[in-house]
């Protein structure tokens, strides 16, 4: 045998091996997990106070994001609180986490594994040199020359199985703690161009079973930087099974409100004509702090808090708290001191940097500007459907914590973090470090702990 029939053996046996491992496709809903979307109802809380509502939202900003909502996690781990006359960790009281991009990483490793995550998620991600491995993934394995040459596999999905197998081992969206707070991962669909988020309600409009999907492909698609990653794919099963989703929007209100009328274009994947694949990629190109997802649950409740607390059972609830984690690097490459082109890299960081810092604070407003409408909504209702003592007791607080804010050295220094998935155990640490001090400087945040004790 000669060495050109060798190789084009060896060629041919690695194409069939790779063909006979195809992407993880989501799976349409079937007769038992409909039955299941019927009768059960939306999660509750577990073991959590029914006064308290925490919600915590990740942005992206690749390692640099996930190392700072690590150190706010294990800040409420350290932060005890009394509610109700019972003692526990802050961290215990949060009811739902919304992540992007590098936050993503976070909120799913604490979904699936709760408090291990303090004990082994520094060295299975944040610590660890991930694109130095993707690197060798992509050029130092023949078998993935050939599972991306025919377009078999596009990158995310080499990256999406890296991500299963090294990182969150190979577990699903079903595998999540029954105790842990509903982990909303948001991405972006290029087709429809608005964010689409891997929880049960956005799968249910596609047909599709959500708790068969391995989370570490939804991770890479909420991170699928454009260009640099290729989109991950899903098929759009609607009519394929009897399920039909609930759209509680009202299309006769609010027809002035494009905010609004923008939500509603989940309805979209009606059309498995027009839609019938969405091509995701990072969730960053949406929103880049997990903000919009959470107004759009709203707006499918018919643009009201109330209803969107009924349907998780949390009308009792008395204070609802947004911890918002901004990880974006607010720094922007200084190219006018130099003739010469940037790099295509720079470009891509740059372009990310500024549509990010255009975005984020008017993300950051349009949350703020609801807080009065949602509390006039719910003292409105709930003191006529339930009538309870002080059912006029609500009150929402937002607290932000941004490396825009730190008052130290490392301000610069952090911020000067590249958005990538490789940043050195000293970065890192400090990342952890400034998560702590930046809850300890907000006012907001220790005027939150001190109403708590009124519980």
């Amino acid at each position: 045998m000669n060495i050109h029939t060798a190789i084009y053996l060896v060629g041919i046996s690695l194409l069939i091996s790779a063909c006979t491992n195809l992407p993880v496709m989501n799976k349409p809903l079937n007769n038992l997990n409909i039955t299941a979307l019927n009768v059960a109802k939306a999660k509750t809380k577990t073991g959590r106070s029914d006064d308290l509502t925490l919600v915590l939202t990740f942005s992206g900003g690749g390692t640099r994001a996930a190392a700072l909502s690590y150190g706010v996690l294990e800040k409420l781990k350290n932060t005890p609180i009394v509610i109700n006359g019972k003692k526990r960790r802050l961290l215990d009281e949060v009811d739902l986490i919304s992540s992007v991009s590098g936050g993503s990483f976070t909120s799913a490793y604490y979904g699936l594994f709760g408090d291990e995550i303090f004990k082994d998620f520094e060295k299975k991600f944040l610590k660890r040199q991930i694109q130095t491995e993707l690197l060798k993934l992509w050029l130092l394995n023949p078998k993935n020359w050939v599972k991306l040459a025919p377009a078999v596999f596009g990158r995310s999905d080499l990256v999406a199985q890296y991500y299963s197998e090294e990182i969150f081992r190979n577990k699903t969206f079903g595998d999540f703690r029954k105790n842990a707070p509903q982990i909303i991962i948001n991405a972006t669909d290029l087709s429809v161009g608005k964010g689409f988020s891997f929880m049960p309600y956005h799968f249910n409009w596609i047909c599709s079973d959500l708790s068969s999907f391995p989370v570490g492909r939804a991770v890479a698609a909420s991170s699928a930087v454009p260009i640099l990653f290729s989109p991950v794919l899903l098929e759009n099963h609607m009519g394929k099974c009897k399920y039909s989703p609930v759209l509680w929007a009202d299309n006769d209100s609010k027809k002035n409100n494009k905010r609004y009328q923008r939500s509603l274009d989940i309805k979209k994947y009606r059309n498995v004509k027009d839609y019938a694949y969405l091509h995701l990629v990072d969730g960053g190109v949406a929103d880049n702090l997990g903000i919009r997802s959470l107004l759009d649950m709203v707006a499918y409740h018919k643009n009201s808090m109330w209803n969107l607390l009924k349907s998780y059972h949390m009308t009792k609830t008395k204070k609802m708290v947004f911890i918002v984690i901004n990880a974006s690097n607010a720094t922007l490459q200084n190219f006018a001191k130099y003739r010469r082109s940037p790099t295509t890299q720079e470009v891509l960081q740059s372009v990310s940097n500024v549509q990010f810092n255009n975005f984020n604070d008017d993300t950051m407003d349009l949350l703020r500007e609801k807080f009065p409408q949602w509390t006039a909504q719910i003292k409105q209702h709930r003191c006529v459907e339930e009538k309870t003592k002080h059912c006029d007791d609500i009150e929402f607080s937002l607290v932000e914590v941004s490396l825009n804010n730190l008052k130290t050295d490392n301000n610069s220094f952090l911020q000067d973090a590249p958005t990538s998935l490789e940043l050195s155990p000293e970065v890192v640490d400090k990342l952890k470090q400034s998560a702590s001090q930046l809850l300890n400087d907000s006012k907001e945040f220790q005027r939150v702990l001190k109403k708590l004790g009124d519980l």
